[in-house]
């Protein structure tokens, strides 16, 4: 058995300090309450050489257990064995080279080896009795739990490389500083008039004589690497990915952190994300004020954020929720934690109620001036559901403004518009006799094309008003299914 003093590293008394130019180094000098050191602990007794059957750990005949060893065993007591499974994997631990920033990860591997619980010892030390052997999670990773299982000779050569069969008695697999246990449960005590259960409550209160005179945190924690973990390189070994600062777990809870601080102190400030407190812009056209922002920096070391913001766009010395747009976009190289917005260069953003004309309509606006006019912004679904663009509406050659058009209950391409190579306006459709240009007023152009074509004769089918040629007649259509014509000369 290895003990552990309690301060490996001692609170309130730096080892580092017993070099006083170290004093530069340090931000503080750290004082506590209480210091709870949780770690690597080892089991009360260490067995080697054991066998096993479905109940029992034997002892070798020259290593039974000493009168001294039987009283440190207790009913209940955790048993971990090296005897592992071949119905779940190895674990495998592969070095990342210590990237300081690692790219990919993985969970912690799920347990492979044989576990138990004490029932009782013999007498004579020749042997404890279990209470059955199972695979710690083995109904989910693979291993189930079995009636008169036994433990293998297969031992482990992963998470450590005896080369025996050991078990180890008073085994912990995992560790803590502290665990609070909350339970309500009115029918244990009907009495009693507690209905509210907290698991662990900081009370700060601040007494100074001005602002700023002291900083104040309720819980601290932090992480660093050492030892092997810290190799020559400069990098920095980690834990698996699902390693947390904070863990929120359990089903129905129906909050997992309530965040009440008052209106303008930041509810999350993270080094890529941030959520400064709910408040309005300062009064006054243009001013602004941050809803959330995303931080992502590029190679080349710029800063990309993405942010929402609430922005006044009218001059009202008491604005309403209609002098406000609402907008979300990226900026580059924004100041971090600005809850002004006011820095780094507007990319393209999405605009909610950019102004009078677009209340209750949403626009797409680019990052040109042109894009960004006050009256006719970029591209905007007005709230009456009209359509209004800013600037040009570009198409590459080949593709298609498309308008539907419903026939007989079916819909259909009824016309559709695209330019050419030539410079050109195309029209066609999809359904029969479509393609037409109709003017309430007229058509008007410098120039008409038409493909010439003879009517079948007087009365073939037209419509009032149609009129068609050919190298000789220029036919008009009089009336329904009634042509006309007048001779064509040279000139």
């Amino acid at each position: 058995m290895t003990t552990y003093p309690m301060f490996q590293s001692r609170a309130g008394l730096s080892s580092n300090l017993t070099d006083v130019t170290n004093i530069a180094d340090d931000p503080s000098y750290d004082t506590v309450t209480e210091y709870l050191q949780p770690g690597s602990a080892e089991p009360v007794l260490v067995l080697e050489d054991v066998t096993y059957d479905a109940t029992h750990i034997y002892l070798p005949k020259d290593h039974y257990l000493t009168p001294q060893q039987i009283a440190r065993i207790h009913q209940n007591q955790y048993v971990v064995t090296n005897s592992i499974t071949s119905d779940v994997a190895a674990p495998e631990f592969p070095s990342d080279d210590g990237l300081v920033n690692p790219t990919s990860g993985k969970t912690l591997a799920p347990e492979n080896y044989y576990v138990s619980l004490v029932n009782d010892v013999a007498a004579d030390g020749s042997s404890i009795s279990v209470q059955g052997w199972g695979v710690l999670g083995g109904n989910s990773s693979g291993h189930p739990w079995k009636a008169n299982d036994v433990p293998t000779t297969t031992y482990d050569t992963v998470r450590n490389n005896f080369g025996k069969s050991v078990a180890m008695i008073g085994a912990p697999t995992q560790a803590g500083a502290i665990n609070v246990y909350a339970a309500f449960n009115p029918s244990d005590n009907p009495h009693s008039m507690i209905d509210h259960l907290g698991g662990a409550e900081f009370d700060m209160h601040y007494m100074g004589t001005a602002s700023n005179q002291a900083s104040m945190t309720g819980l601290l924690i932090s992480y660093d690497c050492r030892g092997a973990a810290a190799p020559s390189s400069g990098g920095c070994y980690h834990p698996t990915y699902d390693s947390s600062a904070i863990l929120i777990n359990g089903q129905n809870l129906p909050n997992g952190i309530q965040n009440n601080v008052s209106g303008w102190a930041n509810e999350y400030k993270g080094y890529n994300f941030y959520i400064p407190g709910s408040k309005a812009p300062e009064k006054g056209k243009g001013n602004r004020h941050t809803s959330f922002e995303s931080r992502t920096p590029s190679i080349d070391g710029h800063n990309l954020v993405t942010r929402a913001w609430t922005e006044q766009v009218t001059d009202a010395d008491t604005p309403s929720w209609t002098d406000y747009r609402v907008n979300f976009g990226l900026n580059v190289d924004g100041d971090q934690w600005n809850a002004i917005p006011n820095s780094g260069s507007d990319m393209g953003f999405i605009s909610f109620n950019y102004n009078v004309a677009n209340l209750g309509g949403v626009c797409l606006i680019g990052s040109n001036s042109a894009s960004r006019n006050k009256d006719f912004p970029g591209f905007c679904v007005r709230a009456d559901g009209t359509t209004w663009f800013g600037n040009s509406l570009e198409l590459p050659s080949g593709v298609n403004i498309e308008a539907r058009a419903t026939v007989n209950g079916a819909i259909n391409i009824g016309a559709t518009l695209s330019g050419n190579n030539q410079g050109d306006w195309v029209v066609g459709t999809q359904i029969s006799g479509g393609a037409s240009i109709r003017g309430v007023n007229g058509v008007y152009a410098k120039q008409y094309v038409e493909q010439l074509q003879t009517p079948a004769s007087g009365s073939a089918s037209c419509t009032e008003g149609q009129f068609t040629d050919d190298a000789n007649y220029h036919y008009v259509c009089v009336g329904k299914d009634h042509w006309r014509r007048v001779a064509l000369s040279d000139f």
